[in-house]
């Protein structure tokens, strides 16, 4: 025999069960697109940019790079997929993973100048910013 009491227990956790999911699914309502990750790591051997992004944001990474590199054959689409070596006119070399919403540039100090390294600095902060933007 169910008891009133047992009722009411009941019918609170089912209400509790109800609110968690609900919860659960609210937080995980925003969609992995929107998800940003930037890791920049900065040694004695190299400058290495990766970042995860929202791939509605490709577009101006793409014109970003290109014009901050001064390459505008850089990428022939946004939705260019690169897995290259790059060597810019000024001689910068980099190697340049690039996909719609992920980017991955792993410049190495020992094959490029103090100058194009500051210049591959500057180029990922200023990408780090428009990212976070």
């Amino acid at each position: 025999m169910i008891t009133f009491k047992s009722k009411q227990m009941k019918a609170l956790y089912l209400y509790l069960s109800m609110l968690l999911a609900a919860l659960g699914l609210s937080c995980n309502f925003r969609s992995a697109s929107d998800n940003l990750s930037i890791s920049v790591k900065n040694n004695d051997a190299g400058y290495n940019f990766e970042a995860t992004y929202p791939e509605r944001k490709t577009d101006k990474v793409v014109a970003y790079l290109e014009k901050a590199l001064q390459d505008d054959q850089l990428f022939t689409a946004s939705s260019d997929i690169k897995n290259v070596n790059v060597v810019l006119s000024d001689s910068t070399a980099f190697y340049l993973k690039a996909e719609p919403g992920f980017i991955v540039i792993d410049f190495k100090k020992q094959m490029n100048s103090f100058t194009s390294y500051k210049k591959m600095e500057e180029v990922c902060l200023g990408l780090k910013e428009l990212l976070a933007d």
